[in-house]
């Protein structure tokens, strides 16, 4: 499915479409509020942790279409598709919804 997911920003608070092939990751558990992720290759993701300490770990790349309306998850940013680093900032999927 490759239909437009409303998304919200949970950090800047800016509501968005986005295709549902976007990738997304998982919420690592120290990521603080306003944190971001980098991910290299869609192989490691990079994030500095709530305590203040660097995080290099594992990512799994899911399609934003196979998320939950409701869940909060981390979303590739638009643009930038040719890059080698993408960011992903933290997100809930289609909060508005019926």
């Amino acid at each position: 499915m490759n239909g437009r997911i409303a998304i919200l920003d949970l950090t800047s608070g800016e509501p968005s479409e986005r295709s549902g092939d976007t990738l997304t990751l998982d919420v690592p558990p120290d990521l603080p509020r306003a944190g971001a992720v980098a991910v290299v290759d869609g192989r490691q993701g990079r994030y500095l942790a709530a305590d203040g300490h660097g995080v290099v770990y594992r990512v799994v790349l899911r399609p934003l279409c196979r998320r939950a309306r409701g869940e909060t998850c981390l979303v590739a940013r638009s643009g930038g598709s040719k890059r080698r680093t993408k960011q992903f900032r933290l997100s809930r999927i289609d909060p508005a919804g019926p």
